[in-house]
């Protein structure tokens, strides 16, 4: 099973009780009900709601076909908006018991993991009690305090207390009144509520939010981050979403991190998304102290320097990278640091892709330890290799969060790489007649002048 990082920023603002989980439908794909079918994503939702209204006898407006082809083609809040219309309270809560208060529906190993890990809140778009029932059986019987939308304007809001809560954006399933399904209900939300906005521009500027379980294309996630840049623009606290591999390419994470200040981590979605508890549990066991920190032995002399220069190649066996490692941890007031990749540096649980160990302080707040540089070795073998592909796109995407300036190094005869034509190259020839050390020197220097 393919590893999933954890980035050392999510961890502290967990342990600094400064995130907010974001929980969608994903989470419960592995709960089963009692004839043996899972609990739907939102499309399935719908399509089980048209089904059960069709055999309900609703009189509907049009062709029912129409609306299965409306969810079909992934215009779910048109569909949602459509049957809710169409369907009133009483006849949509006995559709929302007749899913989730199934016997069989009970909270996952998933969501009991997920009371162990000390998060501020959760919010969630479920209407299921799943996420209750794991906390009230994980504390003994204490029932967590639950809001909806509807209580904003009639309670204090929630975030103004230090107490742990779930709050249920779309409403909850003991309180059919409070569910919001269609365009028009979530349009009311976003524009006509003004305690929900400023409790959403309190949360999202003040806390880092991980979204757990949206598939990408969510409603809820496109039409709330999309009202969130639009108010608050670059004010937006980082965020992260965990989502599976292959649904945003590089661009798309580029523009989500530039523009909406979310930070992409894929996983492998093997074995009906395995990999979502993976994460999950690598978080709990770095709060819990679990996690294994590979010691160095550090020169006194390495002591006092506050730069560090990080090497990433695809490998480090060739002479002239050999002597280019060399060479940098020459230059004074500079540390060498020598990767197989970058992504280990961000990963505190990858300690494994270290080439040169590092210092257990060295990822504390108050450390002088800073990455400065990200030096990328370009050779013929490189360019071919889809995980330096991935290495490139992460400093890439590291860069725009400030957390390092890239310089390209490339080996060789060989093409700049589209997405680094930006960048200002160092060239290299594999026989050292064209050997630009001096300009590399100064380009780091210029770099790092303001760090």
């Amino acid at each position: 099973m393919e590893d999933v990082y954890v980035p050392k920023e999510l961890i502290d603002a967990i342990k600094k009780k400064e995130c907010i989980l974001f929980v969608a439908s994903g989470l419960t794909s592995q709960v089963k009900r009692s004839n043996g079918v899972v609990l739907p994503n939102w499309p399935g939702f719908l399509e089980e709601l048209l089904n059960w209204a069709k055999v309900k006898r609703v009189p509907f407006n049009s062709d029912p076909n129409e609306i299965l082809e409306m969810i079909h083609k992934g215009n779910h809040l048109m569909a949602a908006e459509e049957l809710q219309e169409l369907i009133n309270i009483a006849d949509f809560g006995e559709f929302l018991n007749d899913i989730f208060r199934d016997p069989n529906v009970k909270p996952t190993t998933l969501h009991q993991l997920l009371t162990k890990i000390p998060f501020r809140a959760i919010l969630t778009t479920n209407y299921d009690a799943l996420l209750e029932g794991a906390y009230t059986l994980s504390s003994g019987g204490q029932v967590p305090k639950c809001f909806t939308p509807l209580d904003l304007s009639t309670n204090i809001s929630p975030l103004r207390k230090k107490d742990f809560f779930i709050f249920k954006m779309h409403g909850d399933i003991n309180r059919p009144s409070s569910i919001v399904l269609g365009t028009r209900s979530y349009n009311n939300l976003i524009y006509r509520s003004p305690d929900y906005v400023s409790f959403l521009e309190t949360l999202f500027t003040t806390y880092t939010v991980l979204f757990v379980g949206f598939g990408g294309a969510d409603p809820d996630l496109d039409y709330l981050l999309d009202r969130l840049s639009s108010i608050f623009s670059r004010t937006l606290s980082k965020h992260y979403i965990l989502i599976s591999k292959g649904k945003f390419n590089f661009t798309e994470r580029r523009r989500l991190l530039l523009d909406r200040r979310l930070d992409v981590i894929e996983y492998d979605p093997i074995d009906n998304h395995k990999n979502v508890s993976v994460f999950i549990n690598k978080i709990n066991e770095n709060i819990q102290g679990e996690e294994i920190k590979r010691k160095a032995n550090k020169n006194d002399a390495d002591e006092d320097l506050t730069k560090y220069i990080f090497i990433i190649s695809d490998s480090m066996s060739s002479p002239l990278e050999n002597k280019l490692i060399h060479d940098l941890d020459s230059i004074d007031g500079y540390h060498v640091t020598a990767w197989e990749s970058l992504r280990g540096y961000f990963n505190e649980f990858a300690l494994e892709k270290y080439v040169d160990s590092i210092d257990d302080d060295m990822f504390d707040d108050d450390s002088d330890y800073k990455p400065s540089i990200a030096i990328l070795v370009l050779t013929e073998k490189s360019l071919k290799s889809v995980s330096f592909e991935l290495e490139i796109e992460q400093a890439i995407l590291k860069e725009l969060d400030d957390k390092i300036s890239i310089i390209p190094v490339i080996i060789g005869n060989i093409d700049i790489p589209f997405k680094l034509r930006n960048y200002q190259i160092v060239r290299m020839s594999t026989d050292y007649s064209n050997y630009e050390f001096d300009e590399l020197k100064k380009l780091i220097k210029i770099l790092t002048s303001n760090t």
